[in-house]
């Protein structure tokens, strides 16, 4: 996104952002336990060779692991459907 935010989609209609604020904040943090956001096994090709991540790709890493997150403990803030007014909460 070109306010620095990433926007991490994925098969089904969902998405997370991932501020650049709060992956700034928790950098050290991000860059030291990446890996922890894969599954047992799992290998992600990229660019730089099988899990192995630039900063893009740590930051979006992470927004994955926040949908994991939220898929423990679903809570949902708003729902929205097309041509129907949007209930705020």
């Amino acid at each position: 996104m070109d306010d620095g935010n990433i926007l991490v989609r994925y098969n089904h209609p969902a998405v997370n952002v991932v501020l650049s604020a709060i992956a700034k904040a928790h950098w050290q943090e991000i860059e030291s336990r990446h890996l922890d956001g894969l599954t047992p096994r799992e290998v992600l090709m990229t660019p730089l060779g099988p899990n192995k991540f630039d900063d893009f790709g740590k930051q979006a890493l992470l927004g994955r692991a926040y949908m994991f997150m939220d898929a423990q403990s679903p809570e949902i803030a708003r729902l929205v459907r097309h041509g129907v007014a949007a209930a705020t909460t």
